[in-house]
């Protein structure tokens, strides 16, 4: 997944408890065009967008592609100082059919 060539100057990703990422994104500070990224759910890599650019995917953002909606619940405070500190968040996958996923783990987000 980290081969994703993803446009956007700053990015966040999904990383479950044991370690294994499911979701990054890329997008560009103050800009209104939506943020890329690749969702990684039963060995496929999968394209995915969300509005309003970098600082749209911050806190608790929505995701959608073709067939699914990705949507991160920052669930707590950061574990971590610095910069860039993860916090606690669920990933849930929802797909078209209605079947429907959900992992735990951290949202980061920074440089």
């Amino acid at each position: 997944m980290n081969e994703a060539s993803l446009p956007g100057e700053l990015g966040c990703q999904f990383t479950t408890d044991d370690g294994e990422v499911l979701l990054i994104a890329m997008g560009n500070v103050g800009s209104s065009d939506a943020a890329q990224g690749v969702v990684k759910v039963a060995g496929y890599v999968e394209r995915v967008s969300a509005p309003g650019g970098f600082n749209g995917i911050t806190e608790s953002p929505t995701f959608s592609g073709k067939g699914k909606t990705v949507h991160i619940e920052v669930t707590g405070e950061p574990t971590e100082g610095g910069e860039s500190p993860p916090r606690p968040a669920t990933l849930t996958y929802d797909r078209a059919d209605g079947a429907q996923r959900d992992w735990q783990g951290e949202w980061r987000c920074g440089p």
